[in-house]
């Protein structure tokens, strides 16, 4: 097993030499906008191999280091940030299930763009979970075992514990869509470093081994949480056009797409996206609504809390101002236009968390009117569910950091 993951191991690449724990712009202050951004991983294994093991089909986690892909006529080493003190090495995860079904799903954990987002990773070796802006490499507790949620496949209600799974960690800053090494100055010292932007290109290498690994499925469910709900609407096209058969349904986990106007421009400008044109437009076009009218067959939906305290620190940090009501407000004038979209159904729930697809809380969330894993199963079921939402939940809280 050892020989078959060395012949599939990733080469380390343009890692930046190892220095002390610099100083978090902001620190200290009440706003505490990096908060949450960067605590949002999982996914690891607890067996390893290589993707010739698979043959054998175990039911446990297994890793797996996608092999180098021609991009733009460049051989391409899957890669994480490559910011300071972090490993670039990059591995996705994959579950062998004994039903029909298969899920993609795409990790969250924050986002940077600039000089200063940049310069504030979220590292294996930080001691607390919200030392950073984005999460900077793989981490230890990066483990699907360990997860609860859609994670937990032995709980009886859960309804894709029998499925198979892919998972696509995220260690590059750019909500799995970039195809770029950006080139950064370190606002405290003057120092240059560069970030590896590279989820997209990481992709395009595990959807290359799911094509020749992971056959058609009956049904498809594409998803991802936070930064990751993103990931899966950006590379919903490409998924569906290597498995184009079966149901699918796509759902995105507290990733509602409000930014403040005018940040696409600088994000796309360090991160260099590149989406199907035939599919997406331009900014301020609906991603989702996009993807629902292009797949008139298939079923799209969303999942948020009316004042989820990462999405609207997020977009604070885009430029948005009147973060503690424009958030809410402008997510909620998206979904009423969404609703109107046939094949599209959401879940509002009440409060300020972050998530629900990998935690308990995806058993527990009831305030959308009927409890969330009910409304879940009925997504992808032969009859999609009837949009929730919790009652009187749009107001901005009394308290509010931003």
């Amino acid at each position: 097993m050892l020989r078959q993951l060395e012949r599939h191991n990733v080469s380390r690449i343009g890692a930046a030499p190892r220095q002390g724990r610099r100083h978090v712009p902001w620190a200290g202050s009440g706003m505490k906008l990096w908060h949450g951004l960067a605590a949002l991983a999982l996914a690891v294994c607890s067996a390893r191999a290589g993707a010739d093991d698979l043959a054998a089909r175990s039911p446990e986690w297994v890793e797996v280091a996608p092999d180098a892909v021609r991009i733009d006529g460049e051989l391409f080493t899957p890669t994480c940030s490559g910011a300071s003190e972090t490993d670039p090495t990059y591995r996705f995860w994959y579950r062998q299930g004994r039903g029909d079904g298969l899920v993609v799903f795409f990790d969250g954990g924050g986002a940077c763009w600039d000089d200063v987002t940049c310069a504030v990773p979220r590292r294996a070796g930080d001691r607390n979970d919200d030392d950073g802006l984005y999460k900077a490499e793989l981490l230890p507790g990066d483990n699907p075992n360990t997860m609860q949620g859609i994670f937990d496949l032995s709980n009886p209600r859960n309804p894709v514990r029998d499925w198979n799974f892919v998972f696509v960690p995220y260690c590059t800053g750019d909500v799995h869509i970039g195809s770029a090494t950006a080139h950064y100055t370190d606002p405290d010292t003057g120092a240059p470093y560069a970030i590896h932007h590279r989820g997209g290109d990481n992709f395009r290498a595990v959807l290359r081994w799911m094509s020749a690994h992971v056959s058609q499925p009956a049904r498809l469910l594409v998803t991802g949480s936070s930064a990751g709900a993103y990931g899966a609407a950006a590379h919903y096209p490409a998924i569906r056009e290597t498995y184009p058969d079966g149901e699918a349904i796509m759902l995105g986990d507290a990733g509602q797409g409000v930014s403040a106007p005018g940040s696409a421009v600088f994000r796309n400008r360090a991160w260099n996206y590149q989406l199907s044109p035939a599919i997406f437009g331009g900014e301020g076009d609906d991603a989702v609504a996009r993807l629902a009218a292009h797949f008139p067959r298939d079923r799209f939906a969303q999942y948020t809390t009316s004042a989820d305290v990462t999405q609207r620190a997020y977009y604070a940090l885009t430029g948005g101002e009147r973060t503690c009501s424009a958030w809410t407000d402008a997510m909620a004038a998206a979904l009423e236009q969404r609703q109107q979209i046939p094949n599209f159904r959401s879940y509002l729930a009440a409060g300020q968390t972050h998530t629900a697809l990998r935690r308990g809380l995806f058993y527990t969330e009831q305030s959308g009117g009927a409890a969330f894993v009910d409304w879940f199963a009925d997504l992808l079921g032969p009859a999609p569910p009837e949009n929730r939402a919790c009652a009187n939940c749009l107001v901005s809280p009394v308290q509010c950091a931003f």
